[in-house]
């Protein structure tokens, strides 16, 4: 959207910083205040968590990138993404994620970005999938191209902050799956977008999903990590 679009859309919804929903002007992504504020972290670059976990092996992705951790400022623009279409945070912190896969060299294999599916309820009932959101954005910076025909989620697993780890791991392996009809990818390296890693669990099951239809490697792309025995 060009500025002049960007102006008169802001006269009638006026731009917000995603972190702490104060009026910000119409070409920016965050308030300056926040941006001072935003927390910084330090993830395996394979596992994708704090502290790494890459010696139980029970992850089947083969690296993850994560902007942030999620905690004080970064939660806020999360909940603001995921509940009320505050897609700022994801515009703001795609960049970064651009950054880290480049520097870990997952984005030069990337043929394909995908993200983790939402239930066909779910996604009716709020209007978006965030994670989309979030591959939206990143391919924007990357020059690759979306498909989110390649995953579905069944709409019979609880809600995932509710669970423990062992209760999360088992729950999203049985709610994703390869979608029918799906693209070809035999062979190729697929970027799966999701709005937060906890466990890896979530990540894990649709990157043995997109394993299963023939991909060779799937690299995540997420915005904020928790900490280990952590909850989102």
């Amino acid at each position: 959207m060009n500025k002049a679009l960007l102006w008169l859309a802001d006269l009638v919804f006026p731009n917000r910083c995603p972190f702490c929903s104060g009026f910000i002007p119409y070409d920016a992504l965050i308030c300056p205040e926040c941006e001072q504020k935003l927390e910084k972290g330090s993830f395996c670059p394979v596992c994708g968590k704090h502290p790494c976990e890459c010696s139980t092996g029970e992850f089947l992705y083969d690296g993850c990138a994560v902007a942030r951790p999620y905690a004080e400022t970064v939660r806020k623009g999360i909940l603001e993404l995921k509940y009320r279409c505050g897609f700022n945070a994801a515009k703001y912190l795609a960049p970064e994620l651009r950054d880290i896969l480049s520097e870990n060299g997952y984005l030069c294999e990337a043929s394909l970005m995908t993200a983790v599916p939402m239930s066909a309820p779910r996604k009716r009932e709020t209007g978006y999938n965030q994670a989309e959101t979030v591959a939206k954005e990143l391919a924007a910076f990357c020059g690759i191209k979306c498909d989110f025909r390649l995953l579905e989620k069944k709409n019979t697993s609880p809600v995932q902050h509710e669970l423990s780890a062992e209760e999360r791991k088992s729950a999203a392996f049985g709610s994703y799956s390869a979608k029918g009809g799906h693209a070809d990818i035999s062979g190729k390296t697929v970027i799966l977008c999701d709005d937060i890693i906890t466990t890896g669990s979530t990540l894990s099951a649709c990157a043995g999903a997109l394993k299963s239809m023939g991909a060779a490697k799937v690299y995540c792309a997420v915005l904020a990590g928790t900490p280990l025995g952590g909850k989102t």
